[in-house]
């Protein structure tokens, strides 16, 4: 569980629904309509509605993962909707309002893009309400032995495997690695290991 889910579930709004979206994976214009849904005939290949993902997240949560990969052109819609808790459907003419909470998230400082003009500043100050900064896993490797056993439970629960445990040699080329992908790479080599490990 990612830290965002963690505060997602530890809240009043544990019982709403957790949506999430990775910006970086959204071509830049499809963003808006992911985000605020479209009605039938907005654009060409529009045959039907559809509800974005603030709707789906309406009394819940909306995680926006590598927000800084986000579009300026769609982060003034974000920060339009942020400060108004409105939104229009692409297409539509009337204004929804939507209970949502937000929570982003960035591998980069986001402080220096929106100092560098890479990142509007108003969002920027619009989302950092309550900032938290989480080390790399290079620099809290006493965390890498419990995650690693945590990521070795799930890859064997997903490949059906029932691998024990880590050799102690194993664990000290984990530790000692500096992981520049940070959890998501451990949990990735964990994972892999399982599938190919012979004993």
């Amino acid at each position: 569980m990612s830290i965002a889910q963690a505060i997602h579930y530890a809240s009043r709004r544990a019982r709403g629904p957790w949506v999430a979206i990775n910006c970086a994976a959204i071509p830049p214009e499809l963003v808006e309509d992911e985000l605020f849904g479209h009605v039938r005939g907005a654009y060409t290949h529009a045959v039907g509605s559809r509800h974005g993902l603030v709707r789906e997240a309406e009394g819940g949560t909306l995680f926006l993962d590598e927000i800084d990969s986000m579009p300026l052109a769609a982060q003034a819609k974000l920060l339009r909707f942020l400060q108004d808790k409105q939104y229009r459907v692409v297409g539509a003419s009337a204004l929804h309002t939507a209970d949502v909470r937000v929570v982003a998230a960035s591998n980069r400082d986001l402080r220096l893009a929106a100092a560098t003009h890479t990142f509007r500043q108003d969002l920027f100050f619009r989302l950092n309400v309550l900032g938290l900064t989480l080390p790399p896993l290079r620099e809290r490797r006493e965390d890498i032995a419990m995650l690693a056993l945590h990521f070795l439970g799930q890859a064997n629960r997903e490949a059906g495997r029932h691998l024990l445990g880590l050799t102690p040699a194993a664990l000290r080329a984990l530790q000692a690695h500096d992981w520049p992908g940070n959890v998501r790479e451990l949990k990735h080599a964990l994972h892999r290991a399982v599938l190919t490990a012979q004993g």
